[in-house]
């Protein structure tokens, strides 16, 4: 019995030992730099046993939200590097992290872009469609009279990179393809693009995408410097336009 009693007298420090090691907060990134990845760069990363997790760039502070321990945090790409400082909290206990968003190359003034771009709707017969002629740093939407919804980011005044969505619903009617197409040849030209080069060259790799279910992308298409990658999702793909 006395045996029994020192055993279990030596063993449940050590078992609480090991709990507590167990329940240690811990926080990780998969690297220390970060790319541009269409028009922000995703920061991924893990963190276990923290009670308040927070991330930090250009001044500005927000929450992380984690997914089972997991979480991945975009960053809009700038003309400079960016510090990315993530931070974990538990009571007394604090650790950070501090990692790298590489720059990445600007389309063009955005103030340039605008103006002509809003002139050549007004052209057009469409001045409802305009775009907002002065931005702050980060991201916006603009969701044009017929529904679709085209994202910027703008940095230093300087056109990052757009986006946009379409569903393949909308892509099979008439209108929708004359839409689609006339706002590709739009941007593309305003950015210095071959615009018929690169309606010709989505034109096509859509019409094989469709043969295969299981892509999810297509070969980038490039004109004068100008990037343009698509990713298929099952009802619907994505358009970035970048210089990087």
């Amino acid at each position: 019995m006395k045996k029994l009693k020192y055993m279990l007298l030596m063993f449940i420090p050590l078992f609480f030992l090991l709990l507590t090691g167990c329940s240690k907060m811990s926080l990780s990134t998969t690297s220390k730099e970060y790319s541009a990845d269409g028009l922000v760069a995703v920061v991924k990363g893990q963190a276990t046993n923290y009670k308040k997790l927070t991330y930090t760039v250009a001044g500005k502070t927000k929450k992380v939200a984690v997914d089972d321990n997991h979480f991945a945090i975009s960053v809009p790409v700038s003309t400079k590097n960016q510090n990315v400082r993530i931070k974990a909290t538990n009571g007394d206990k604090v650790e950070t992290k501090l990692v790298k968003v590489k720059k990445a190359k600007a389309l063009q003034n955005y103030l340039t872009f605008a103006q002509t771009y809003n002139y050549t709707l007004l052209s057009m017969g469409q001045p409802t469609d305009q775009l907002q002629l002065i931005s702050k740093d980060g991201m916006f939407t603009h969701t044009k009279t017929d529904g679709t919804k085209w994202y910027y980011n703008v940095q230093n005044n300087q056109l990052m990179g757009i986006a946009t969505k379409f569903s393949y619903n909308d892509f099979k009617s008439k209108t929708g393809q004359k839409n689609f197409a006339t706002d590709l040849m739009i941007t593309s030209k305003l950015l210095g693009a071959d615009g018929e080069k690169v309606l010709k060259d989505f034109a096509k790799q859509t019409k094989n995408a469709s043969k295969n279910s299981t892509k999810t992308s297509m070969n980038q298409i490039t004109s004068n410097g100008v990037n343009f990658n698509i990713n298929l999702s099952a009802k619907e793909f994505y358009l970035y336009i970048t210089k990087y």
